[in-house]
């Protein structure tokens, strides 16, 4: 597990590894050049012609210090520091004053950078919170339209640090060194993408700066996947959990089926789906392991039954939202004394009636996609989008559940805990489906004695995983929601599970 901060929890860290272990702010600006350059030594790009793009700041002297050292490497290497870094931060006028002395050229003439095979950008780092207009606009539009590869120092001019929407317009890096840290912006897009290769360097900044009571958001990185259960050599199916499925309306069986199936194949010992008569046939050919309960109408009575033998409800995949899938998702809320994942319709059904979710109910997952999520909280989906984590956080603490906003890069939210933002996962899984197999997955987690809040987090990732393997067998177009199965169940086998 890794820490990812926002630009104030990196300025804090920076500060306090300077002023508190008295670590001179040159000599970790001096490491994160020599990070950058080892980077273009691994590329073979240290021999082409560079230019660097610097600000007036301290990103802009990292840039300058990057150019110093390629300098006395021999490179061929060219300066533009842009007209509005007039007013230079102390480190940056040294840096400049360095660069003098060696006889290094700076240039505010952009012509020179534009016949540049590589291009640094170092022009405003993780401290740009205004957007870029003006010449710098224009600046970044030409270099971004250049045939060169194009790396970013720390962070991508243009992208906040904090939420990864693009401030104006931003440099579409092909590769990015940050320092210490992976900034909160590169994780989650827009940013993930203006960013391309994500390199993290380390440079003398460690976890013992980090100060705030607030904890950062966190990254899986695979080690975690040690707290997937094992089976036990004196396991029964009981031992391994109930989990009761609550999906599939008139005609909707599918979303019932890859929900349930996903928590057998996560290792749930025992599945039952609570669905529509008519769904009871094609579930029972494709699914004969399940239990299959049906209803015609609604009926409390048989679905508080249900409800009294399960360890871990899921509730939504494809219930529609008639009258019945109303009462379905109200008593279930009402009732439940075990942990619940709610997705979906319910939750669709939960954005029109917000005050169940004030009642007292037990832990709960909900697993919203950013228009489910539009609903849930009333706002605009571009706000969502701008939004994402703030957004998340504040709705797990206000109902006091397990947010898992689902995205490109899904934001798993705990109340008053850290964070989690998903590394897992690629543009095949954007399909029809997925979000059901998610759910099953968490769902089938639960019932294995995880902590809702860890099986959020674990399930994500191996999702993502699954959809990682998947699109490397049979490619990225071609994956359905059911190959995700497949992709979980070869987690499980290289994980020894």
């Amino acid at each position: 597990m890794k820490y990812i901060l926002n630009s104030r929890e990196m300025k804090q860290c920076d500060m306090r590894t300077i002023e508190h272990y008295g670590i001179p702010s040159m000599v970790l600006m001096e490491r994160a050049a020599l990070s950058v350059v080892s980077f273009l030594h691994e590329k073979e790009l240290h021999q082409k012609k560079i230019g660097i793009l610097c600000g007036g700041g301290n990103n802009g002297a990292d840039g300058l210090a990057i150019a110093r050292l390629l300098y006395l490497e021999g490179a061929k290497v060219t300066v533009f520091q842009s007209k509005d870094a007039s007013h230079k931060s102390q480190e940056n006028k040294k840096q400049f004053d360095i660069c003098n002395n060696y006889g290094i050229k700076i240039s505010d003439d952009l012509a020179d950078i534009l016949t540049c095979e590589v291009v640094l950008d170092a022009l405003f780092g993780i401290g740009l919170s205004r957007d870029i207009t003006g010449e710098n606009a224009q600046l970044l539009e030409k270099v971004n339209a250049i045939q060169a590869f194009r790396l970013a120092v720390d962070m991508p001019s243009g992208i906040s640090a904090d939420d990864g929407t693009v401030l104006g317009t931003a440099f579409m890096a092909d590769a990015t060194v940050t320092f210490a840290f992976a900034k909160v912006g590169q994780m989650v897009y827009p940013g993930k993408k203006y960013c391309g290769q994500l390199v993290v360097a380390p440079i003398g900044i460690e976890e013992c700066s980090l100060t705030d009571r607030r904890l950062p958001c966190k990254m899986y990185t695979g080690e975690e996947l040690a707290q997937l259960p094992k089976a036990a050599e004196d396991d029964h199916k009981g031992s391994r959990g109930k989990v009761l499925v609550i999906a599939g309306s008139e005609e909707m069986a599918g979303a019932a089926y890859l929900a349930s199936m996903s928590a057998m194949i996560s290792g749930a010992g025992m599945v039952k789906i609570y669905t529509h008569r008519c769904n009871r046939d094609i579930l029972l050919t494709r699914f004969p392991e399940a239990i299959v309960v049906c209803y015609d109408k609604w009926n409390e009575k048989q679905l508080l039954e249900q409800m009294a033998w399960a360890d871990v409800i899921a509730i939504g995949p494809g219930i529609g939202q008639s009258s019945v899938a109303e009462n379905l998702v109200k008593t279930t809320l009402e009732n439940a004394a075990v942990p619940m994942v709610v997705d979906a319709d319910a939750l669709n059904i939960l954005a029109k009636h917000m005050d169940w979710l004030k009642k007292p109910h037990t832990e709960m997952v909900i697993t919203p996609h950013l228009g489910e999520m539009a609903r849930l909280t009333g706002s605009p989906l571009m706000y969502v989008t701008d939004h994402k984590i703030a957004l998340a956080q504040e709705f797990a603490i206000d109902y006091q559940v397990i947010c898992v906003l689902k995205d490109a890069a899904t934001i798993v939210s705990v109340p008053y805990e850290a964070t989690y933002i998903n590394g897992s996962g690629c543009g095949a899984m954007a399909t029809a489906g997925s979000g059901d197999v998610l759910t099953g997955l968490i769902t089938g987690l639960v019932a294995q004695n995880i902590s809702p809040e860890t099986a959020a987090a674990l399930g994500v990732y191996v999702h993502g995983l699954a959809g990682e393997t998947v699109a490397k067998q049979q490619g990225s177009l071609s994956v359905c929601a059911s190959d995700l199965l497949m992709g979980i169940k070869e987690i499980y086998r290289k994980e020894g599970r």
